[in-house]
């Protein structure tokens, strides 16, 4: 079968290949792939490395396809299913395991091989994580769950709607502000009007996301470009700062901008994953005399995975303005780091014909 595989930094280290296809045993399942996507973090990867990736390696998290084989004693799947995959499973008995942080597991079972690949062989530990698809949801959406589910666990960290310190003073409910106008930034800004917020402010450098993040609940958009963030913050809380900031960009600026915005009390959920020794300052009396709260969001919890696949087929995440582009499986090693690039993109799904 064809497969992209990366061999670490460099694009000529990511390159399609022919590899050997694997049956399924008997408690396994094989999935023909229809769609992955492929994130800023592959961009990462091909161009200068990843921190928590070690090649030789096919990445695809975020897949899904169908059912072509299935093993003798499986039972909970059936041949011609149209499904997604929770890619992971937590050991459930590490010290992280015992402590619920369930992402940072020890010993997870994981993906031998990602959905970067015509076909994906899913282990028997991972069977049970087959989630078949309505069929009012469209492949694509489907492979957007794990995203999602990693966005949810961020949502959750950020504590929106959950709060109400100082709510009776300064007279409104959550303001938050996004930084990010890329496809994780919209799909937060939806997150964030269901969960109650009231104000929702967004800052980024593209138009047209902009517009789309009004579109989709946002109270006021921010081109960085043409106007000073801190300033709209600062007019629109009375000059308290925000209540929530979540940073989904990744670079060292926006992390530290993300706690000087804030009011007292208030909470920086960082969530945009960063190129290898990307070092940022900040002000330890920031966070000491404004009791900030400062969370780092990274993967999900099963349930995060569950809440996800729900909040897609129920359609309450409109995932049009998201999905805006796609790459043919047979170019996907040439052009999708330059697609993914564009600044009119803001996700990208590879397409298995």
């Amino acid at each position: 079968m064809g497969a992209a595989i990366w061999y670490g930094a460099g694009r000529e280290n990511f390159r399609w290949e022919q590899v050997d296809l694997l049956g399924p045993n008997t408690e396994e399942v094989l999935i023909k792939v229809k769609k992955c996507f492929f994130s800023a973090m592959h961009v990462r990867a091909v161009l200068v490395g990843h921190a928590k990736h070690q090649p030789p390696e096919i990445f695809g998290r975020m897949f899904a396809g169908d059912v072509v084989a299935v093993g003798a004693n499986v039972t909970n799947v059936k041949v011609g299913m149209r499904v997604t995959l929770n890619p992971e499973r937590p050991c459930g008995q590490c010290y992280y395991c015992q402590v619920k942080e369930w992402g940072h597991c020890l010993n997870p079972t994981l993906l031998a091989s990602g959905g970067m690949a015509e076909y994906v062989l899913v282990p028997a530990p991972l069977v049970d994580r087959i989630f078949e698809l309505p069929p009012n949801i469209t492949y694509a959406e489907g492979a957007y769950t794990e995203t999602l589910a990693c966005i949810l666990q961020a949502m959750d960290l950020s504590n929106i709607g959950k709060s109400d310190i100082g709510k009776s003073d300064i007279g409104n409910s959550d303001i938050v502000v996004i930084l990010g106008d890329g496809g994780v930034g919209l799909t937060f800004v939806q997150l964030a009007r269901l969960q109650g917020a009231t104000k929702v402010i967004i800052a980024g450098k593209h138009d047209e996301a902009l517009q789309q993040a009004l579109d989709l609940g946002a109270f006021r958009v921010v081109n960085i470009q043409h106007e000073s963030l801190e300033a709209v913050v600062n007019q629109e809380t009375q000059g308290y700062g925000a209540d929530v900031i979540i940073e989904a960009v990744g670079n060292r600026q926006t992390y530290e901008q993300s706690m000087s915005l804030l009011r007292c009390g208030g909470t920086a959920v960082e969530f945009g994953g960063t190129p290898p020794g990307t070092k940022f300052t900040g002000d330890p009396n920031l966070i000491h005399y404004r009791s900030l709260k400062i969370h780092g969001s990274y993967r999900y919890k099963p349930e995060h995975f569950r809440r996800a696949l729900e909040l897609i087929c129920t359609k309450q995440i409109d995932l049009s303005p998201i999905i805006t582009h796609q790459v043919l499986s047979s170019n996907l090693t040439t052009d999708a780091v330059d697609i993914h690039q564009r600044s009119d993109c803001r996700a990208l799904v590879i397409d298995f014909p």
